[in-house]
């Protein structure tokens, strides 16, 4: 076969296939309608509206987080009571030995009552002979509170306690008949007044507490050491019962007059000396003969040297005495600056007084 002959048969063969490959051959093949009864018309969709109403699927109700709670507001701290820690104070009061603590040793004594010279009339003034005036202390303070109402208290403060001076006698010394021993009894001085080194511990309780006042209630105790500044206990003998006037003395009620019992040599046992004081010695020697060595006295005193020439002895020789104290008190503190303290107890006899305090320093 000729190659044109060839050539054109082939290209009438694929025109058909070439015809379908075009893109606008392939799409008014889709346009054509397969079916001829489906023809277009000029009619309009209906409207959105006339469609009918398709019930839309219901949402799951929402479920609402709970509300978070406000934090808890947190109190304001407890503001702490506010009190000063350090105080120093003036103290000061009155002390008593009391008659009865002494007169079941003694049928003769003296003491100092706070009641000027007269004599009780009482059954616990049984063998008292002399009375004198008040016994007394005053010295100063430093108050630590360990706690708003537990102080620690060290102080410094002085002291008198003496007796005026009289016949002692103690209970034993009788006659065999039972009545007293005069001439047994000894002229006795009582001068133990001391300073007064110790240190307190006391707990108080509020009956009333405010703001600017308190009203404390409370007690305790303190130990320390008393350093004697008197001279202790002195005795002299009396000897035998006389006078160097001649007056007598025959009971415990002569005792208040030293000019009726008048303290004399006796012998070298009771006056513990070597012989009878050499004439001249003696301040009655002046006066004239002093055939009885009488020492020289007025109702209430006897001379000192006298005292010394008839064997004058120390009773007691402690350089200081232990100090124990048990105390009760009452005390109104004004904005906690301002102390008035109201104190008794016992410490070397029953004493009463008081102290004024102030406070200061860190709370």
């Amino acid at each position: 076969m000729r190659p044109s002959l060839a050539l054109l048969a082939t290209s009438l063969a694929l025109t058909p296939s070439l015809a379908l490959a075009s893109p606008f051959a392939r799409v008014h093949a889709l346009q054509a309608p397969s079916d001829p009864s489906l023809q277009p018309t000029s009619s309009k969709a209906p409207e959105s509206k006339d469609l009918p109403d398709q019930p839309l699927p219901e949402e799951p109700p929402k479920v609402e987080a709970p509300a978070p709670e406000p934090a808890p507001i947190a109190p304001p701290p407890e503001e702490k009571p506010k009190w000063n820690r350090h105080g120093i104070g003036v103290r000061g009061g009155l002390t008593v030995i009391p008659t009865w603590a002494v007169s079941k040793r003694v049928q003769s004594m003296t003491n100092a009552l706070c009641r000027g010279t007269s004599v009780p009339d009482s059954k616990w003034s049984a063998g008292l002979s002399r009375v004198d005036g008040c016994n007394f202390y005053v010295g100063g303070e430093y108050i630590y509170r360990y706690t708003e109402n537990f102080d620690i208290v060290p102080a410094i403060a002085y002291h008198q306690i003496k007796a005026p001076d009289g016949l002692w006698l103690d209970d034993e010394e009788k006659n065999p008949d039972g009545s007293p021993e005069l001439g047994a009894a000894d002229y006795t001085q009582v001068n133990f007044s001391h300073v007064a080194i110790q240190v307190d511990f006391i707990g108080r309780g509020n009956l009333i507490k405010t703001p600017d006042f308190k009203w404390q209630l409370g007690g305790g105790g303190g130990i320390g050491l008393g350093v004697i500044t008197g001279f202790g206990f002195l005795q002299t003998p009396l000897g035998n019962p006389g006078s160097p006037g001649g007056a007598t003395c025959n009971s415990l009620e002569d005792y208040k007059d030293f000019t009726k019992c008048t303290p004399h040599y006796q012998d070298p046992e009771a006056n513990d000396i070597d012989g009878p004081p050499p004439q001249g010695s003696l301040t009655l020697d002046a006066d004239g003969p002093n055939v009885g060595r009488f020492a020289k006295c007025t109702t209430d005193r006897c001379n000192g040297n006298d005292l010394d020439a008839l064997g004058r002895k120390k009773g007691v020789n402690l350089p200081v005495i232990p100090i124990i104290n048990i105390l009760v008190t009452m005390r109104f503190l004004i904005k906690d600056t301002f102390g008035i303290n109201i104190t008794g107890g016992w410490q070397t006899g029953f004493y009463f007084g008081g102290s004024l305090q102030y406070f200061f320093g860190p709370k």
